[in-house]
């Protein structure tokens, strides 16, 4: 810690003035709570495991946030994202979850149980969600179980969040507060102790949270600084594959404007990294300051941009070109489609239990998947053998996934039409959200995604259309259930297991 040049006295610490003043109090706070009889102390999870079967969340961000959390003792932390039709439950059972989470640990994470099997692993905290049935839950080994209204209570801190569709957010809330409800032995004790431990508590946890943030910013800082050198390193090369672009063309009229987007961000990155102090002079201090951690995360934020369009503009232009590596964006281009006609079948799959209308448009969607698929095979044959243009190819990539998006709609009109019972289940249908959950990078994207930003495209409909309405179809279902059975949607919590085979783990579900 280098001696500060201003300092009255020579150990004098480089803090600025009301930083020290928190840090020592936030000491004399954990000195504290360190003496007191019964007072608990912060331990991070002695592990963290997420586990996504949904592809609902950033797993490895999210394992760093709930490597975070300050527990009172050391837990196994478990995060379950799934579905509880991928085991076997039904949507309208309330015990689905509970049972979905208990096969999980079953038939995939047999580490979940205690050693016979019928409790939950001593240590273990289990938060699981089911985004597109709407179930929150808690679990919990004997040792580090909450009573049945705090497991409630930690699906509560859940909803919010949950209902807004911020999954990650949920769960970091779900287990913040099992942390917050789990060993509080001062709740026993007399009203002005309790007091007491509530202030030093919230004092300690707000200097940890500062500390946390300031190793967060630093981190994000020292991740992106090398990140940008390579940027710049490789910058003439992206120059100049994107002075070689032909502006006839609409597709690289796009990645031109990417091109000018990427050079603005040079420059804002540029002047953040010209702002932030070098490494060797950073204080020890950095980091605690709201204006400097938001430095970094646009830093950070930044970099991640231009470490991918950077990419983007040289294969476009090798694609364009047909030159380089250009095989491998044109396999970029053909993702979305191939995405679409491997899901043609999954959307398929009530073929039995459709209307004639219904059948007829699968037929059609089912026609469209088949001469897409073959077309593109053509296309790629072709473009070896220099017999088409590269914007020639993607203008039909574009009239093929119009032609299937065509069959998309119209059977997704005819499923409203079966399944809705009134006009306000119709258009309950029509406006359910579909999270844009699949990120496409290439020409053609790039080209809808300035569209999108005029409010004329839907990009995840527009570039995969039956992969859109197959997570069309999963979200409806819900909401119709839902709608219909509003009174289950929530409040309610439900414990206990369907056929548990003598399982009796603490904990319970509810929907959001």
């Amino acid at each position: 810690m280098c001696p500060s040049p201003s300092a009255a006295a020579p150990a004098r610490s480089p803090l600025a003035p009301r930083s020290l003043r928190a840090m020592l109090l936030a000491l004399v706070l954990l000195a504290a709570a360190l003496l007191a009889p019964g007072a608990a102390h912060a331990e991070a999870p002695r592990s963290v495991t997420v586990r996504d079967t949904t592809a609902s969340v950033d797993r490895d961000e999210l394992e760093d946030e709930l490597g975070g959390v300050d527990f009172r003792t050391q837990v196994d932390l478990v995060v379950l994202v799934l579905d509880v039709t991928d085991h076997g439950a039904s949507p309208s059972d309330d015990l689905a979850l509970n049972d979905a989470v208990l096969n999980h640990a079953r038939t995939t994470d047999p580490s979940m149980l205690s050693p016979d099997g019928v409790l939950f692993a001593d240590g273990t905290v289990i938060i699981a969600l089911d985004p597109d049935n709407r179930f929150v839950g808690t679990y919990a080994g004997e040792d580090v179980k909450l009573d049945d209204g705090e497991f409630t209570a930690v699906q509560d801190a859940m909803k919010d969040d949950a209902r807004d569709r911020d999954w990650e957010a949920a769960l970091l809330a779900g287990a913040e507060k099992y942390a917050d409800l789990l060993l509080r032995p001062w709740w026993q004790k007399p009203a002005a102790l309790v007091t007491a431990a509530v202030g030093i508590a919230a004092a300690l946890g707000a200097a940890l949270t500062m500390l946390g943030l300031r190793d967060a910013a630093r981190r994000r800082v020292d991740d992106a600084l090398p990140r940008f050198q390579g940027v710049l390193a490789s910058r003439e090369l992206t120059d100049t594959a994107a002075s070689t672009l032909p502006e006839a063309s609409p597709y690289a009229q796009a990645v031109l404007r990417d091109h000018l987007e990427y050079r603005a961000k040079v420059a804002e990155a540029t002047r953040l990294s010209e702002e932030l102090p070098a490494p060797e002079d950073r204080p020890w201090s950095w980091g605690f300051t709201s204006r400097q951690r938001q430095q970094a995360r646009e830093l950070e934020s930044t970099v991640s941009f231009l470490d991918d369009t950077d990419d983007d503009i040289v294969s476009a232009a090798d694609l364009l070109h047909r030159i380089g590596d250009w095989r491998t964006g044109w396999e970029r281009e053909l993702t979305p489609l191939r995405d679409s006609v491997a899901t043609v079948d999954e959307v398929l799959e009530e073929l039995s239990e459709m209307s004639t209308p219904e059948r007829a448009a699968a037929k059609e969607l089912e026609a469209a998947s088949r001469a897409a698929s073959e077309e593109m095979d053509t296309l790629t044959a072709q473009l070896e053998e220099d017999r088409i243009t590269p914007e020639a190819a993607l203008a039909r990539l574009d009239a093929l996934t119009e032609e299937l998006s065509a069959a998309a709609t119209l059977l997704q009109r005819h499923r409203i039409e079966r399944l809705a019972e009134d006009e306000t289940e119709q258009m309950l249908l029509r406006e359910v959200e579909v999270e844009d959950s699949t990120v496409y990078r290439s020409v053609r994207a790039s080209r809808l995604r300035w569209d999108r930003r005029s409010g004329t495209s839907d990009a995840f409909r527009a570039m995969s259309p039956v992969l859109w309405l197959n997570t069309w179809q999963h979200s409806a279902g819900s909401a119709l259930e839902t709608h219909r059975a509003p009174s289950s949607s929530g409040g309610g919590s439900f414990s206990g297991y369907s056929g548990g085979g003598g399982f009796s783990g603490a904990g319970s579900s509810s929907r959001f």
